[in-house]
Formats: structure tokens, sequence, C-alpha cells
């Protein structure tokens, strides 16, 4: 494999990355939550979701390689 190769595949890595961003950005913000716990509940489940989105993109990367 080539360094063009590679710059190409890492580049096309990080406009799938801008374009989830993006999309993330749009959103409109969710009402504040009344309930701590419940609002510390989404955000874990928004990391695992992010961390899950990471892992298949690195498996996928180097699986295409």
């Amino acid at each position: 494999m080539n360094p063009i190769t590679l710059l190409r595949s890492g580049a096309t890595n990080l406009r799938k990355m801008l374009f989830l961003a993006a999309i993330t950005r749009l959103q409109p913000p969710r009402e504040e939550q009344p309930n701590e716990l419940l609002a510390q509940a989404h955000a874990a489940l928004g990391h695992l979701g992010l961390t899950i989105i990471a892992v298949v993109i690195v498996v996928l990367t180097f699986w295409k390689s």
C-alpha cells in the first residue's frame, strides 16, 4: 500500500466523521431534563453510541486495507 492510498483512505474517513459531526450540529438542542438521573443515562447512552460508531469505523478501515 503506497502513501497516496493511505492519505486517500484517511481523507475519506475524515469526511465521514465530519459528516456525522455536522448532522449532530443540525439537530435542535433538547429541552433540559428535570430528572438528573435520566439526563446522566442519556449522556451515557450517547457516549456509548459514539464509541460504537468509532470502533466500527476503525474496524472497517483496517478490514478494507
